[in-house]
């Protein structure tokens, strides 16, 4: 009688045990304290200013062999 009402009972917690290690508890962020806040904004700014040198480099350069195409389009005519 001890056999029957043991091995379910042990099956029962190794469910709930793997049933609640897998859930998940930790569903929302955790709040960024002052140190990681300022990290972030430095972060996003040093990204900042090496992206806008990139994106105007890029833009020149789409500007320059649109002018180049329209001066080849001209002599073609």
């Amino acid at each position: 009688m001890k056999k029957m009402l043991l091995y379910p009972a042990i099956a029962l917690f190794f469910f709930n045990a793997i049933f609640f290690a897998c859930s998940n508890n930790g569903g929302e962020e955790p709040k960024k304290g002052v140190i990681e806040k300022m990290t972030d904004k430095t972060a996003k700014d040093i990204v900042d200013k090496i992206r806008t040198p990139i994106e105007k480099a890029r833009s020149a350069k789409k500007m320059e062999e649109d002018r180049s195409r329209k001066i080849g389009e001209a002599l073609k005519e």
